[in-house]
């Protein structure tokens, strides 16, 4: 009897240190959850207003995307650029974590899934979440793979027993769709954005980042590949704003950034790569 009580209190210690924090310090969630399964069954969850959920249950999250001053996104389901090196910070960004007993997760539609190289899926080294609201037999669920049937379901899923512990960050990294349902909503920290300078023909598009909400944190020199100019930056949700929030974005372009504007001090929630490169631009 008193073996069973000790069980049931660790176990509720684990749980709320999930529900409280996203993160617990109670325990090593490696250690402890490697016996749960990471798959999880597809759920459709009725109503995709991300402004209706509960936040504290809900996992925020950061996007990753590229996009023309316009802000398209895609031509024929597909990139109309070629970037080597876009390619290579997407992986670095979604890929890196600071704990090496954890893995980040990777959010996408059915169609940037299928868009996906079959070589190359489910994208190694992450828990790659599928959004489609009809079971697919074409998507094989698996240790990386989760189908969920919203963004709700997917952000409460990883907000729990076992994806508290095992994962560090959530990136949603598209299709068209997702990106409009995400990119301002409350849950969004962050906005990885590789900005295309060239000019190409795009028929999706996503909306404009509200730098009303978005503080610039990072902007790289511009870079030239295959023709193409492109630079990466980064934008950093205003803490204590929601939509319409108020800002002062001056000084965006020589790196001068107004800290006093954020409630939050701590920004740990960004990638290591992303704080560091804050570092080398403002130094500029």
């Amino acid at each position: 009897m008193l073996m069973r009580l000790q069980n049931n209190l660790l176990l509720s210690k684990v749980f709320l240190g999930c529900h409280a924090n996203g993160f617990s310090s109670l325990i090593s969630g490696s250690k402890i959850l490697r016996g749960f399964n990471e798959t999880a069954g597809f759920s459709a969850v009725s109503g995709d207003n991300l402004r209706s959920q509960s936040k504290s249950s809900l996992r925020n999250y950061q996007v990753v995307v590229a996009a023309t001053r316009e802000m398209g996104i895609g031509k024929d389901g597909k990139l109309p650029w070629r970037l080597p090196s876009d390619l290579k910070f997407f992986k670095e960004l979604t890929v890196t974590t600071s704990d090496p007993e954890k893995k980040n997760a990777v959010v996408m539609g059915r169609k940037t899934w299928e868009s996906i190289p079959l070589e190359n899926r489910p994208l190694p080294g992450r828990l790659n979440v599928i959004l489609t609201r009809s079971q697919s037999p074409d998507i094989t669920t698996g240790e990386n793979v989760v189908i969920r049937g919203s963004i709700p379901s997917t952000l409460e899923l990883l907000a729990e027993v076992p994806y508290c512990f095992s994962i560090e960050r959530v990136f949603v990294i598209g299709g068209g769709q997702i990106f409009r349902e995400t990119l301002h909503a409350p849950g969004c920290e962050a906005i990885h954005i590789t900005e295309i300078e060239t000019n190409f023909e795009c028929d999706t598009f996503i909306p404009s980042i509200e730098l009303s909400c978005f503080q610039p944190w990072y902007s790289s020199t511009p870079l030239v590949e295959n023709d193409v100019r492109f630079s990466f930056a980064t934008y950093v949700r205003v803490r204590s704003g929601a939509p319409g929030c108020p800002l002062n974005i001056e000084g965006k372009c020589n790196g001068s950034l107004n800290h006093n504007i954020f409630e939050v001090k701590d920004f740990t929630f960004l990638p290591r790569m992303i704080l560091e490169r804050h570092d080398e631009f403002i130094s500029k």
